[in-house]
Parts: C-alpha cells; sequence; structure tokens
C-alpha cells in the first residue's frame, strides 16, 4: 500500500513598507535595516528558501546556510545545480512552480525541517499564495518610500491568527522604525502526497532528474571525497559580489 506522506508547511517572509505595501524598487530594498536582516538569517538558516531569479540576482550568492532553490525558464548556464555538492549551502534551479516544491518537499524531510520558505519576489509571492500556511512579515513604518514591487496581501480576522508582534524604533542600524509581526492561518491546509507518485509522477519533474541528478551523479563519483572534507562550489566573480549578508 502507498505511504501517505505529510509536506512540509509552506511560511512566507517578507518586508514592506507601511503604507504602500512597497517591497522592492528596481529589485532592490528600498531601506537600510540590520535588525530586520539578522532576523531573516536566524529564522530561515537551515531550511529551504525558494526565490526568483531576479531576488537570486539582487543578493548576488546563494544565502549561506540554505537551500536557495531559483524559480526561473532559463536558469544561469554558469552556475550549475549542486544536489548532491553541498554541506549547509545548495543552489538548485527549478523551471516551474511544481519541481520547485518537489525540491523544497524532499529536502526539507531528508533534513527534518517542518517549514521552508517563500521570500520573493512579488510575482513569487503570487504564485504560492493558495499553498502558504504562516508569514513572517516586516512593516517598515514610513511614508516616503517609492517602489515598483507591491506585497499587498491582507491578514485578516478570521481566516488568519496574529501570534506574535514586536516593535523595533529608528537607529543608527536601522534607517526606519519597523513593526514585525507572524500571522498564521486559522485552519491549516495540510499538504500530503502518496509517497510513488511523490517520487515519480509529473513528466517536468522526470525531466529535471534525468538532465541534473544523472550529471550530478557523474560529477559526484569524479569528484569523491572524505566525508569530513569541505565541498566548494565555484561561481562567477559578478555572483560573488554582494552587499547582503543574511
Amino acid at each position: 500500500m502507498a505511504s501517505r506522506v505529510e509536506m512540509p508547511s509552506l511560511s512566507f517572509i517578507v518586508a514592506r513598507s507601511c503604507p504602500g505595501n512597497i517591497i522592492g524598487c528596481e529589485n532592490k530594498l528600498p531601506w537600510h535595516l540590520r535588525t530586520d536582516l539578522k532576523r531573516f538569517r536566524s529564522i530561515t538558516s537551515g531550511h529551504a528558501v525558494i526565490m526568483g531569479r531576479k531576488t537570486f540576482e539582487s543578493i548576488g550568492k546563494p544565502l549561506p546556510g540554505r537551500i536557495n532553490i531559483v524559480l526561473s525558464r532559463t536558469p544561469l548556464p554558469d552556475i550549475a545545480n549542486s544536489f548532491w555538492q553541498f554541506h549547509d549551502t545548495a543552489l538548485l534551479w527549478a523551471r516551474d512552480r511544481e519541481n520547485s516544491l518537489f525540491l523544497a518537499d524532499i529536502l526539507s524531510i531528508t533534513r527534518e525541517k517542518r517549514d521552508f520558505f517563500v521570500i520573493g519576489g512579488a510575482e513569487i509571492f503570487n504564485m504560492f499564495t493558495d499553498l502558504f500556511y504562516k508569514v513572517y512579515i516586516t512593516e517598515v513604518l514610513a511614508d516616503d518610500i517609492r517602489g515598483d514591487a507591491i506585497f499587498d496581501f491582507e491578514f485578516k480576522y478570521p481566516l488568519w491568527s496574529k501570534v506574535a508582534e514586536e516593535h523595533f524604533p529608528q537607529s543608527e542600524f536601522d534607517q526606519y522604525a519597523s513593526r514585525f509581526r507572524i500571522y498564521q492561518k486559522r485552519d491549516k491546509t495540510t499538504r500530503y502526497r502518496l509517497l510513488p507518485t511523490f517520487l515519480t509522477n509529473a513528466n517536468s519533474r522526470q525531466q529535471w532528474l534525468e538532465r541534473n541528478l544523472i550529471r550530478a551523479q557523474s560529477d559526484k563519483r569524479s569528484n569523491n571525497k572524505p566525508d569530513n572534507a569541505q565541498s566548494t562550489i565555484a561561481y562567477p566573480a559578478s555572483a560573488r559580489q554582494s552587499e547582503f549578508n543574511f
């Protein structure tokens, strides 16, 4: 009999202006909040994170200590998938929502993580609005912020419950005052999959596996290292330069 497996929960983590609901301007954050960046790192470290290609390019490198899944129809040709070649950090490409979920689900399960995160941008948030159960949201309290990307989802009772709230003043490290909240759905929608279907269904997933994992297995055999060896992934110089540290 096929095993019925509970999938990890999907959470959003996002910062937006209040008022305005702006999350970006020309593919950059229109503020600097060190407190929020440190919290982002603390919440997401050790987990899988799904992002769009523009978000990945704005960060400039894979987020350390996380499984970085970049959703893009055109993966960068000079940055290969590193499915077998990571310890704490991985960079994986997915061509559609189903494959990104497959990667996030199976790698979260193997790492015994009960949730993973969608981190942006606006189009990627919209793609997953029917699935997310919890949101970690920072509201930047300023009325002079301008931008071109918006996250205007509302979290109202009785559909949502606020489970945490903190306030942070403007400081030498934080450009604006901010408010951090956590919301979760009052009625959780749990995703289940039948194990054989989860592992074998969907032509696009099978094509991804054939194209990437066979190559990765070959790379693993040719670069066989002791378990305690440090694996390194080479990225182009442009991808190593980033003002972000989160």
